[in-house]
Protein backbone atom coordinates (compact mmCIF):
# COMPACT_ATOMS: atom_id res chain seq x y z
CA UNK A 1 0.00 0.00 0.00
CA UNK A 2 2.13 3.44 -1.48
CA UNK A 3 1.11 6.61 0.24
CA UNK A 4 1.49 9.33 -1.84
CA UNK A 5 1.70 12.23 1.11
CA UNK A 6 3.13 11.26 4.15
CA UNK A 7 3.85 13.84 7.05
CA UNK A 8 8.24 13.78 7.87
CA UNK A 9 7.02 15.05 11.44
CA UNK A 10 5.53 11.13 11.64
CA UNK A 11 9.12 9.59 11.00
CA UNK A 12 11.13 10.78 14.94
CA UNK A 13 8.05 9.80 16.92
CA UNK A 14 8.17 6.30 14.83
CA UNK A 15 11.48 5.60 15.47
CA UNK A 16 11.39 6.97 18.92
CA UNK A 17 8.33 4.03 18.99
CA UNK A 18 11.25 1.72 18.57
CA UNK A 19 10.00 0.83 14.73
CA UNK A 20 12.90 -0.04 12.94
CA UNK A 21 14.01 1.38 9.84
CA UNK A 22 12.30 -1.60 7.53
CA UNK A 23 8.85 -1.13 9.94
CA UNK A 24 8.90 2.70 9.29
CA UNK A 25 9.31 2.55 5.56
CA UNK A 26 6.83 -0.14 5.42
CA UNK A 27 4.18 2.37 7.68
CA UNK A 28 5.37 4.90 5.03
CA UNK A 29 4.87 3.15 1.99
CA UNK A 30 8.91 3.63 1.31
CA UNK A 31 11.79 1.25 0.51
CA UNK A 32 14.19 1.37 3.55
CA UNK A 33 16.28 3.04 0.72
CA UNK A 34 14.04 5.59 -0.08
CA UNK A 35 13.54 6.36 3.81
CA UNK A 36 17.14 6.94 4.52
CA UNK A 37 17.32 9.37 1.17
CA UNK A 38 14.60 11.70 2.56
CA UNK A 39 15.63 10.92 6.16
CA UNK A 40 19.06 13.01 5.05
CA UNK A 41 17.20 15.72 2.80
CA UNK A 42 15.08 16.32 6.30
CA UNK A 43 17.59 16.52 8.20
CA UNK A 44 16.28 13.36 10.09
CA UNK A 45 18.58 10.91 12.49
CA UNK A 46 17.78 7.65 11.95
CA UNK A 47 20.13 6.81 14.37
CA UNK A 48 18.91 5.13 17.80
CA UNK A 49 19.03 7.06 20.98
CA UNK A 50 18.76 4.08 23.58
CA UNK A 51 22.23 3.33 24.32
CA UNK A 52 20.65 0.31 26.47
CA UNK A 53 19.53 -1.43 23.32
CA UNK A 54 20.87 -5.32 22.64
CA UNK A 55 20.85 -7.30 19.65
CA UNK A 56 19.22 -10.81 20.02
CA UNK A 57 19.68 -13.76 17.63
CA UNK A 58 16.85 -15.59 16.52
CA UNK A 59 15.52 -17.86 14.11
CA UNK A 60 14.26 -16.62 11.19
CA UNK A 61 10.89 -18.61 11.88
CA UNK A 62 10.84 -17.38 15.49
CA UNK A 63 10.79 -13.92 14.06
CA UNK A 64 8.26 -14.06 11.59
CA UNK A 65 5.97 -15.35 14.73
CA UNK A 66 6.79 -12.00 16.67
CA UNK A 67 6.33 -10.21 13.85
CA UNK A 68 2.84 -11.21 12.63
CA UNK A 69 1.67 -11.36 16.23
CA UNK A 70 3.35 -7.66 16.24
CA UNK A 71 1.34 -6.01 13.28
CA UNK A 72 -1.97 -7.98 15.29
CA UNK A 73 -1.17 -6.15 18.00
CA UNK A 74 -0.36 -2.89 16.33
CA UNK A 75 3.14 -2.50 17.62
CA UNK A 76 6.44 -2.64 16.59
CA UNK A 77 8.02 -6.39 17.09
CA UNK A 78 11.05 -4.71 19.04
CA UNK A 79 7.97 -3.13 21.53
CA UNK A 80 6.74 -6.87 21.60
CA UNK A 81 9.40 -8.43 22.67
CA UNK A 82 10.81 -6.11 25.22
CA UNK A 83 6.95 -6.24 26.76
CA UNK A 84 7.24 -10.26 26.42
CA UNK A 85 10.73 -9.68 28.46
CA UNK A 86 9.50 -7.48 31.03
CA UNK A 87 6.34 -9.57 31.90
CA UNK A 88 9.04 -12.82 32.50
CA UNK A 89 11.41 -11.45 34.37
CA UNK A 90 8.50 -9.11 36.25
CA UNK A 91 6.49 -12.28 37.15
CA UNK A 92 9.48 -15.07 37.65
CA UNK A 93 8.31 -17.21 34.66
CA UNK A 94 11.23 -18.47 33.37
CA UNK A 95 10.41 -22.14 34.69
CA UNK A 96 6.96 -21.89 32.98
CA UNK A 97 8.07 -20.55 29.56
CA UNK A 98 11.69 -22.98 29.61
CA UNK A 99 9.26 -25.79 31.10
CA UNK A 100 12.03 -25.46 33.99
CA UNK A 101 10.98 -27.17 37.43
CA UNK A 102 10.79 -25.49 41.21
CA UNK A 103 14.93 -26.03 41.84
CA UNK A 104 15.84 -23.80 38.65
CA UNK A 105 16.95 -26.98 36.19
CA UNK A 106 15.58 -26.43 33.11
CA UNK A 107 14.87 -28.41 29.53
CA UNK A 108 14.87 -26.12 27.02
CA UNK A 109 13.20 -26.69 24.12
CA UNK A 110 16.46 -26.28 21.26
CA UNK A 111 14.47 -28.05 18.58
CA UNK A 112 13.47 -24.48 16.66
CA UNK A 113 17.58 -24.53 15.74
CA UNK A 114 17.81 -27.60 14.37
CA UNK A 115 17.90 -27.51 11.05
CA UNK A 116 15.09 -29.29 9.22
CA UNK A 117 15.76 -32.19 6.59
Amino acid sequence: MRKSKTDPKLIPALIEEGLSDWEIANRMGWTVGTLRVRCSQLKISLRRKNATQRQVVLPQSIFDQLHQRAAMMGVATSVLVAELLKAIARDGLYNAVLDGDDTGAMRPNLSFFTPKT
